[in-house]
């Protein structure tokens, strides 16, 4: 992607992030852009065009981030309590109705965001729940495949709001009760001696843990 379309797609991505996608048309984008709409239709083709490549490099964000992640510690639950982080900081600059737009107006993006959790998302924690149980850190008798599938699914309940509205909280703090309800399932005894002296060493790291 050239430079000035990613700047454009990030500044976009953050517009969306903080007033959701429906209510912004695309004369409102270019002006919120401080671009005239002509030029703006230089980069994309149409909203769905646009809202797709904000998904795109978002996601490619994310691979990036994690990889970074994931490459800077091999121990399993540091790399899952650093992933939770970036992950609560991302779900918590998301207007409440971006995921229910995506899935209601804009069904080739969603096709896009369905794909990347199923093999990025999903593949990343089955790799890291592998990696976890050969440390000792999580349960021996722990499916990883099935853990990894579980875990994209209760990512599909936070994008569908509904535990939002029924729990009054959002997408950021349901995610925290996720986690602790996955890494807590999914640690040995080994791992939760090692995951209560990590927060007692640093207390930005307790996600509710």
């Amino acid at each position: 992607m050239e430079e000035k379309k990613k700047e454009l797609i990030l500044a976009a991505t953050s517009i969306y992030m903080r007033y959701g996608i429906k209510s912004m048309t695309m004369d409102e984008m270019a002006r919120q852009l401080g671009v005239s709409k002509k030029t703006l239709y230089q980069y994309v083709s149409d909203k769905n065009d646009l809202v797709e490549n904000c998904l795109s490099l978002q996601q490619e964000n994310e691979k990036e981030t994690i990889a970074k992640i994931v490459s800077n510690n091999d121990n399993a639950i540091d790399q899952m309590m650093d992933i939770s982080k970036f992950i609560i900081d991302t779900l918590a600059q998301v207007h409440p109705s971006i995921f229910f737009d995506i899935a209601r107006y804009h069904p080739s993006a969603m096709k896009l965001m369905e794909c990347h959790k199923e093999e990025f998302v999903c593949g990343s924690i089955e790799q890291n729940l592998v990696n976890g149980i050969n440390q000792g850190l999580y349960r021996k008798n722990l499916n990883a495949k099935v853990i990894a599938g579980i875990y994209v699914r209760m990512i599909d309940i936070i994008m569908s709001g509904d535990l939002s509205n029924q729990a009054n909280l959002k997408a950021d703090e349901i995610y925290s009760e996720v986690i602790r309800y996955h890494i807590r399932g999914c640690a040995s005894e080994k791992g939760l001696k090692y995951l209560t002296e990590l927060i007692k060493k640093d207390k930005s790291l307790n996600l509710g843990l």
